[in-house]
This record gives structure tokens, C-alpha cells and sequence, in this order.
């Protein structure tokens, strides 16, 4: 006898023990004889599920069914999912290391190469805890690519177009989100949605041969003929004045990275410069944990969940380019202070909206305070990843 395993959407039922009758010999008799053997047998003790039965209507085979995520092994399957956030973690602090340190294009390379790689082996692995070594390596993979990227845009781009180079890069978020429902709509299992949102990221590798080197990097680390050959002829008088300073003394990595550390730590050397450091850091943190809470929260609204999460990645274009022009004309303590208020205004109102069946939220209600949330804290945040870049 199987236990059934009602973990999907909206179902609220599960179990992870059974009494220990005798289901071979009930298999076998019907209805009546079946009842008579319960009233008449002692009640035997409860022993944990061996198997489970699970409800795959909506989502298809997950990596919960495929490997009996549940119960005593519930905490792989939370695992799993911050697995990713792990390895961001730690890309974010290491690659911006080595990125200054080896040059930016050659950790976006690398970072290409792992992420593309790891995320289609994770579509072939046969355990979870592989799964979860994979997931890792996606998170780094997927930081190195971000951090590496992103510095090198805004270190090719002038100062006048540097924002709004900016927050068209963050656009890529928003077809990726767009791509994600309509990925898992037409494929069946988690191997066939992995390879399904991993195959498009070959595609970074394209990138390798087209995208150049940081010439700020290039300019520190004494490679001017390179530097000049990406930005053009007429710095090369600036270079020229440049090599005339000493220069520096041969250091070590370790060295660099006591240097590194040094520098970092100055960030804290005021008052007022650990003030907005804190504030900057603590509104960071704020949305990240609601840009991934929004974005998953579909289960507890009374709407389709494929429409729900493109709707979210539709919402969000606006969102990136609005700084821009809210920028432009009301500076950065307005704007920002608005964008937040209205956010938080519009994520609080969902805490009274009225429920529907089964306890869910009424879309009537709450897709319109969705969208608005999504927009205007999207927008608040991009706004805060400028102030914080200035």
C-alpha cells in the first residue's frame, strides 16, 4: 500500500505514515469482508510510508517525485531550492575577486562556460545530492556572468550613458521570466524543463568572442596598446602621459587581496559613509527577498501559475525603464522615496484582500496590486542599483 503524497498546489493533505495491516491479504476481498477485518483485528501501530503517490495533474514529474522528496528527506528538497541562492552567494564574493585580479573577460568566460555546462548535467544527474552539487555550481556560474558582465558594461560606457545602458541590461531578467512559464508548459518532466531553460545559455558563449576586455582594467594593470585598440586613437595621448608615473611595485595575490580587504573596510571609516552604506545594503536585501517572494507567490493567488509568473516578467520592462526617465526629472531621494512607498503600500493591501476557495486570494483583487507592486518596486530597485553604482 502506497501512501499518498498530496504536495502540489492547493492540495493540502499529506502523509508520511500508515497503520501496518495486512494490504496484501485486502486486496483481495471486498467491501464488507474488508470492514468485518477491521472491526474484528486490533488496531496494528503506525510505520512510516516506504512509497508515496503523487498528484502530477498540474506539474508534471518534479525532482520531489522522482527521488521522494518529502517527509524525512523534505529538508533536500528545501535544499534544492536555495542551493542556487548559495552559490550566487559566494560567485558574488569570489569572482569580483578574481575578476580584478585576472581581468573581467576571462571570469565572464569561465563564468559562461560553468554555468552553461553545469546546468545541462544537471538535467542528466541520478541523485539528489548531485542535483544539488549542480544547482551550486549554477549559482556561481550565474554570479561570475552577472558580476563580470555588468562590470564590464559600465566600464566601456561613458558616464552619460551609463544608466540607462544600465537598466536595459536588467531587461534580460524579464525575457527570462517570460521564458520560464511558457518553457514549463510544453515540456513534461523537471529533466525536459532543465534542458529546455539550459540549451538558450549556450548561447553566452557566442558572447566570449564579440565582448572585449574592461579597458579600466586593462589601463591598471599597465596594458594601454590593448586599452587603446578598444576605445580608440585619440587616448592614446592619455596612456602616453600615464606611463610616465613610477611604477608600482610587483605585489602577490595575497598581497592584493590584504590590499583588497584594506580598501573595503574604509567603506566604514565615517559615520556618515557607514550610514548610507548600511541603508544601501539593508534596501539590497529588501528586494532581493521580495523580487523572489512575488515572483513565487502565484500558489497563493486564485490564478493560473504559467500566466502569473509571464505576467510578472512582463510587468517588470516598464519597471527597468522607468528610473530612467523619473530620474531625469526628479533626482534620486524623490524618486526613490516614492517608488518604495508605493511598493510597500501595494504588498501590505494584499494582507487584507478577501479569499476565495480553498483560501486563496482572489485574482479579481489581488493581479492589478501584483502588477503595481511588481512595477514600482522593480523600478525602486533598479533606482537604489544606480544610486549604489554612482
Amino acid at each position: 500500500m502506497k501512501c499518498i503524497m498530496l504536495t502540489m498546489v492547493r492540495l493540502k493533505k499529506q502523509s508520511c505514515v500508515q497503520y501496518a495491516w495486512n494490504y496484501s491479504l485486502l486486496k483481495d476481498v471486498d467491501f464488507n469482508e474488508a470492514l468485518n477485518y477491521f472491526n474484528v483485528q486490533k488496531k496494528p501501530d503506525v510505520v512510516k510510508c516506504k512509497s508515496f503517490i503523487f498528484d502530477e495533474e498540474v506539474f508534471h514529474q518534479t525532482v520531489i517525485s522522482e527521488w521522494n522528496l518529502v517527509c524525512d528527506d523534505n529538508s533536500l528538497s528545501l535544499t534544492a531550492q536555495g542551493a542556487v541562492a548559495m552559490g550566487k552567494f559566494g560567485g558574488a564574493v569570489t569572482f569580483g575577486l578574481l575578476g580584478d585580479r585576472f581581468g573581467r573577460k576571462k571570469i565572464f568566460v569561465f563564468s559562461c562556460l560553468l554555468y552553461a555546462t553545469s546546468s545541462i548535467a544537471a538535467a542528466f544527474v541520478n541523485s539528489s545530492v548531485m542535483f544539488i552539487i549542480f544547482r551550486i555550481l549554477i549559482g556561481l556560474g550565474g554570479a561570475g556572468v552577472l558580476e563580470a558582465g555588468y562590470t564590464i558594461l559600465l566600464e566601456l560606457t561613458v558616464k552619460n550613458y551609463r544608466a540607462c545602458l544600465g537598466n536595459m541590461f536588467n531587461l534580460g531578467f524579464s525575457l527570462g521570466m517570460i521564458y520560464l512559464p511558457l518553457a514549463a508548459y510544453f515540456t513534461n518532466t523537471w529533466r525536459e524543463l532543465q534542458l529546455a531553460i539550459s540549451v538558450p545559455m549556450v548561447l553566452f558563449v557566442i558572447n566570449c568572442w564579440f565582448l572585449p576586455e574592461s579597458p579600466r582594467w586593462l589601463v591598471t594593470n599597465g596594458n594601454f596598446e590593448k586599452a587603446v585598440e578598444i576605445i580608440g586613437k585619440e587616448h592614446e595621448l592619455d596612456f602616453k602621459v600615464t606611463t610616465h608615473c613610477p611604477p608600482e611595485k610587483s605585489q602577490s595575490f595575497l598581497d592584493k587581496i590584504v590590499i583588497f580587504w584594506n580598501h573595503y573596510f574604509e567603506l566604514f571609516s565615517t559615520l556618515d559613509l557607514t550610514k548610507r552604506l548600511l541603508i544601501c545594503s539593508y534596501a539590497w536585501f529588501i528586494g532581493n527577498l521580495y523580487y523572489f517572494a512575488i515572483a513565487l507567490n502565484g500558489s497563493n493567488i486564485d490564478v493560473n501559475e504559467y500566466l502569473y509568473m509571464g505576467l510578472n516578467g512582463l510587468i517588470e520592462m516598464p519597471g527597468y525603464l522607468l528610473p530612467i526617465l523619473l530620474l531625469k526629472y526628479f533626482g534620486r531621494k524623490i524618486t526613490g522615496i516614492s517608488l518604495w512607498l508605493i511598493a510597500g503600500v501595494t504588498l501590505l493591501a494584499t494582507i487584507v484582500l478577501p479569499k476565495g476557495t480553498e483560501g486563496l486570494v482572489d485574482a479579481n483583487y489581488s493581479v492589478w496590486l501584483a502588477c503595481t507592486h511588481r512595477c514600482t518596486f522593480i523600478a525602486a530597485f533598479t533606482r537604489n542599483q544606480r544610486y549604489s553604482n554612482a
